[in-house]
């Protein structure tokens, strides 16, 4: 009895670690307006990441936020940071729950603008 007790709970805690690996390692794909939340806030830093991903810190914010392979979609760490360095800028990050973000801020920029010019967009039917 005690065995089949003891498998039940493994495989119950196998279960709940598979489903959180997968809540947190889903792929960011055909984003909607209906999937993300704005953000507002002056620009402290542009860095460039790995894979080409292009990471913008958001003064009195702690997340990171990025472009996933931003120098795919043809933008420049360097054309980026002289565009909205020390700028006010809105972006649209994706909203969703994950163990690493249990704010429920997913750090994935879907659309940049600054000073209502849109410097990047993924938005489907916007």
């Amino acid at each position: 009895m005690f065995k089949r007790i003891y498998l039940a709970c493994c495989f119950l805690i196998f279960l709940i670690v598979i489903s959180l690996a997968f809540i947190t390692f889903k792929p960011v794909r055909n984003v909607t307006i209906s999937h993300v939340s704005p953000v507002t806030g002056v620009v402290q830093n542009v860095t460039s990441g790995n894979g080409g991903d292009i990471y913008i810190q958001l003064q009195n914010d702690t997340h990171n936020y990025y472009i996933n392979n931003a120098l795919k979609h043809g933008l420049s760490t360097q054309k980026l940071s002289a565009d909205i360095l020390e700028k006010e800028v809105t972006l649209q990050h994706i909203n969703r729950w994950t163990p690493f973000s249990r704010d429920g801020v997913f750090p994935h920029i879907s659309k940049l603008s600054c000073e209502n010019k849109v410097l990047f967009n993924e938005i489907i039917n916007e």
